[in-house]
């Protein structure tokens, strides 16, 4: 038996909040229920969808990821897609060989859309579109795979990148490096939490002129 769904997606950190009830996944489509725990019943667990975290085992990321698209709104399925290329380096291709070896599974078309959905992750991103509505520049695609970087904010027909940087939003200071790293590597423009939130007139007059 093999954990599954939002107990394997916790497990993950592939979603947020309060442990979930206890899932267990079954290859088979019969047998008794236990109470206190959400039993999944499937024709057909491959083994190359199962793998062991914390010694606890439980679905790949891909076939979490599939077994969750028919239950999660399409903000959170998309959230759901950047934790897992985030935390596991989980691309397309890995996705679609899921798919590829579950062809009867519920979800994958919902699954596909959502792995090139924008996404909103922060406060600071949030407060920075709304700072473009307010001053009516045009909004940018949010945390999408660009030249094989997650990217905060990109204009594709501008070939604008603008990241937003702010140490509170970063789990430890040696990620908040890497990521400020990442950034200079791209050569991509950064905008601060003061920026945004304290200096938003200034900003908005230089986002102004980055989009003209």
């Amino acid at each position: 038996m093999r954990g599954a769904n939002f107990a394997a997606a916790h497990l993950l950190r592939l979603v947020r909040g309060a442990p979930p009830w206890p899932e267990v996944t079954v290859p088979t489509t019969a047998g008794r229920s236990r109470r206190g725990i959400v039993i999944h019943r499937v024709r057909a667990l491959p083994e190359r969808d199962t793998r062991t975290l914390h010694h606890i085992p439980i679905t790949t990321v891909t076939r979490t990821l599939l077994d969750l698209a028919p239950k999660l709104a399409p903000p959170l399925l998309a959230r759901a897609c950047h934790e897992a290329w985030v935390h596991h380096d989980c691309k397309p291709a890995m996705v679609e060989a899921c798919i590829a070896r579950n062809p009867r599974k519920k979800g994958a078309a919902k699954l596909r859309r959502a792995l090139g959905a924008d996404v909103t992750l922060s406060d600071l991103e949030s407060a920075f579109l709304a700072l473009l509505r307010d001053h009516g520049l045009p909004l940018p695609r949010t945390n999408i795979d660009h030249c094989g970087d997650k990217v905060d904010c990109h204009w594709p027909d501008r070939g604008l990148t603008i990241e937003l940087v702010s140490y509170r939003y970063h789990a430890s200071r040696h990620a908040f490096e890497q990521d400020v790293a990442r950034r200079r590597r791209s050569n991509h423009i950064a905008y601060t939490y003061g920026d945004v939130f304290e200096r938003g007139r200034q900003t908005a007059r230089e986002l102004a002129a980055l989009l003209a």
